[in-house]
């Protein structure tokens, strides 16, 4: 390999990237939008739930758990004074659920009697359904906790949550949006240009030029590296400094995975070009080789272990998954190197594949 040719190949794709708009929106502009997306929109706290409170019971005890509901900030109640009522409310879509609270619900308590109330929520939406039901338990277990019986047994729980104690869905949505955002950066955007130089008929004649194959490989690849580099840092210190992500991590160990991340992502976007040549082609290829996936099976959005076990095992051929995993680990636990090293091993495996594959594919091309 030449330096003076590698530099000159990498001059000319800075050149382009500076000349195509294109380039900017997908490695800028579209970051930020998933970001505000992710930050802002998109978010597995519900709160201010609409539903029913039905208070049968007049008593004291009866009014502080009526008030421990109607304040808390995952309720938005109103009250009725029947069941009927609340069914019509539910019916209507007005609301979403009710709770009951019922008659001698004081007198229960203060006796240390078995104390129940009756939760209904709306089976339309199983989701916000098993939210209400959680919220509307947690809230009564307290409550219960606070008035227990004069003399009887004491209860001391201590309940705590370790890696994510404020159970904010940004803290592990954020490192979704980072394997989304270099994936399309990566592998989205190279697939696209290189896939316009084929259509353009400017790549025959890169390829007929002295220039070796792994030149070629070099010069594509970094520019783009730089590029999605310059789209992390972007990412990271927003999801730090604006929506306050923990980050319990290094920068060398983020700066590790994040880097062999990207040159997967690299990689493929260059295979997906080098064989589809349109960029019609490549942009569907991108999408169903990284993005669908990255969203569906690498731990961002669903819990692989609920999928079945043959998903499970397709998934594992996705980089993404791998990434997910190691920059979890390292923004919410810390630098855990067994498992950031495991996880940036398999990937830099990925590459040296990819990498053997793109440069058969080239050769080809060259014949």
């Amino acid at each position: 390999m030449n330096i003076r040719t590698i530099k000159a190949l990498i001059y000319k794709e800075t050149k382009q990237i500076r000349r195509d708009a294109s380039s900017i929106l997908v490695a800028f502009v579209m970051p930020a939008l998933l970001l505000i997306i992710y930050g802002y929109g998109l978010s597995f706290d519900i709160k201010h739930i609409k539903i029913d409170l039905i208070q049968q019971d007049s008593g004291k005890l009866a009014k502080d758990l009526a008030d421990a509901y109607t304040y808390s900030e995952y309720f938005s109640t109103n009250i009725v004074h029947s069941t009927q009522e609340a069914k019509g409310n539910m019916e209507a879509g007005n609301t979403m659920g009710a709770i009951m609270i019922p008659e001698n619900f004081s007198k229960n308590v203060k006796k240390g009697k078995k104390t129940e109330i009756q939760v209904v929520s709306d089976g339309t939406d199983p989701n916000t359904a098993a939210y209400i039901e959680g919220y509307a338990t947690g809230l009564f277990n307290q409550f219960l906790m606070g008035h227990r019986r004069p003399g009887g047994p004491s209860i001391n729980v201590l309940s705590r949550l370790w890696f994510n104690p404020t159970t904010e869905s940004i803290n592990f949505l954020m490192v979704g949006a980072l394997a989304m955002i270099l994936s399309i950066v990566g592998t989205y955007l190279t697939s696209l240009v290189v896939a316009k130089e084929w259509e353009r008929g400017t790549m025959e004649a890169l390829i007929a030029t002295p220039t070796s194959i792994w030149e070629i490989i070099i010069s594509k690849v970094i520019p783009y590296f730089v590029l999605s580099v310059v789209s992390l840092a972007f990412t990271v210190l927003c999801g730090v400094f604006i929506f306050g992500v923990p980050f319990e991590g290094s920068i060398i160990a983020m700066s590790l995975t994040s880097s062999v991340f990207i040159v997967v992502s690299l990689l493929i976007g260059l295979l997906i070009s080098t064989s589809a040549k349109n960029q019609f082609v490549a942009a569907m290829g991108a999408v169903m080789v990284t993005f669908l996936p990255t969203m569906m099976l690498s731990g961002f959005v669903f819990e692989m272990k609920s999928m079945p076990l043959w998903i499970q095992i397709i998934s594992y051929i996705f980089p993404a998954r791998y990434y997910v995993s190691g920059m979890r680990t390292i923004f919410l636990v810390g630098d855990i190197w067994h498992i950031v090293l495991r996880d940036t091993a398999v990937m830099a495996a990925m590459a040296v594949c990819l990498l053997g594959a793109l440069k058969k594919k080239l050769r080809k091309n060259l014949e």
